[in-house]
């Protein structure tokens, strides 16, 4: 059975299909588009660093375990599925964050074909000795190009020194040490514990027949015992605990991020915390902003300054980054335009005109079909409906802004900078 989810906001509906394994799919057709767009998620990311046992204990597994298993789903005993997607004239990749790994594919043509190619390889994993230690090397190389960049550093660095006990304090991809403890056997359980289908998804969108997706998704969907996942628990302290990283390495320009340690949210209470924050921050630092205007005028910062949120399971920064020759008279800076506008909040016409911005910019994503199909991703994998974004944005009101930027604690941040060398 199909159940329509309609929004009145963007007079869209989204189809739902829950297979009888427990695995829900979501389907936006978009009439008049010409590709389509399929994502296959899993709530498995790099913080899930180990899992329950049936006695209740916790098997820690290897940093960078998630990242490594992504890469070799691609193979099969037969074909790797980069072979069949470019005999079908698809693209496809894959990708692991912290709290999710998702493999996608977008087409003009053959969407059953692909589609069946993106059902088949990710729930028919082929590990053994020989070709887990094949792709060793080929991760170790992605890890030292990484460790190589300033700015993945500079970013991995401020969460590093931001949390003590969360891992996502670790990179992605672990480090050579860690992936050197990979096995395939380890690999085996751990898609067994997290690739079950009641911890995934598949969202679809674009020129598709919702029919022919249903009919494959029945023919090539694996019903599997549900699996408690049950990642290892951490007791993490409210501050930062490092204010200050830093890092020599060779820049033209020194470069900052400055990131504020918020309390982690889930679900729907996450989703509005980030468009909270995501209007405040570009209200007060933003482009059109007298911050902005003021810093770069004074040489503090440039062109390359930008505001974000990151947010996932059991994390949550508001960040600011960019390039400066003083971090620490920008990041002072920054606490006292804070300070200011608890004293005196931004006026509630520069909430709305960024808040007309932002919810604008959520709707023109329903106009790209790779854009549909990672909005309902995003949404199925915090466990929310389709066209929760879009409510949330268009639900963000002056009052929550300013009850964010009261509670926030403009010291409770750390800084991470990439120096010259």
């Amino acid at each position: 059975m199909i159940e329509k989810i309609y929004n009145d906001i963007i007079k869209e509906t989204c189809l739902k299909y829950t297979h009888e394994s427990g695995l829900e799919v979501y389907m936006l057709p978009m009439e008049g588009y010409s590709a389509v767009s399929a994502q296959f998620s899993v709530r498995f990311g790099s913080v899930d660093n180990a899992f329950k046992l049936d006695n209740g204990e916790h098997r820690k597994i290897p940093d960078g375990t998630a990242h490594y298993l992504e890469h070799k789903l691609f193979e099969s005993e037969e074909k790797d599925a980069f072979k069949l997607f470019a005999q079908t004239g698809a693209s496809c990749n894959a990708c692991t964050s912290y709290d999710y790994t998702q493999y996608y594919f977008s087409c003009a043509e053959n969407f059953g074909e692909n589609l069946e190619i993106l059902l088949d390889f990710v729930q028919q994993p082929y590990f053994t000795p020989e070709n887990v230690e094949k792709e060793r090397g080929i991760i170790g190389q992605e890890i030292t190009m990484y460790r190589d960049s300033p700015n993945w550093r500079v970013f991995t660095n401020l969460l590093a020194g931001m949390y003590k006990e969360n891992p996502v304090r670790i990179d992605i991809a672990g480090t050579v040490d860690s992936i050197a403890e990979i096995t395939d056997e380890i690999l085996y359980d751990c898609y067994n514990v997290f690739y079950s289908p009641d911890n995934m998804s598949l969202c679809i969108a674009g020129k598709f027949d919702p029919d022919e997706a249903v009919r494959i998704c029945g023919e090539r969907l694996k019903n599997r015992a549900p699996v408690g996942t049950g990642t290892a628990d951490f007791n993490e302290p409210r501050a930062a605990a490092q204010k200050l990283v830093e890092l020599s390495m060779p820049v033209a320009k020194p470069i900052f991020e400055i990131g504020f340690k918020r309390p982690p949210l889930d679900g729907a209470e996450q989703l509005s915390e980030y468009f909270g924050f995501d209007i405040l921050f570009e209200t007060i630092f933003g482009r059109t902003s007298d911050f902005f205007t003021d810093m770069r005028d004074k040489g503090l910062i440039n062109d390359q300054f930008a505001n974000g949120v990151l947010s996932g399971r059991g994390f949550f920064i508001p960040f600011l980054r960019g390039e400066s020759d003083d971090t620490l008279a920008v990041a002072e800076e920054v606490g006292r335009v804070i300070r200011a506008f608890k004293a005196s909040p931004p006026a509630r016409e520069d909430f709305e005109r960024i808040k007309r911005s932002t919810y604008g910019s959520l709707v023109r994503d329903f106009t790209n079909a790779d854009s549909v199909a990672s909005t309902l991703s995003e949404a199925a994998l915090r466990g929310l409906s389709p066209f929760s974004m879009i409510d949330a944005a268009a639900s963000a009101s002056y009052e929550q802004m300013t009850a964010l930027l009261s509670n926030l604690d403009e010291d409770n941040i750390c800084i991470s900078i990439i120096k010259g060398e």
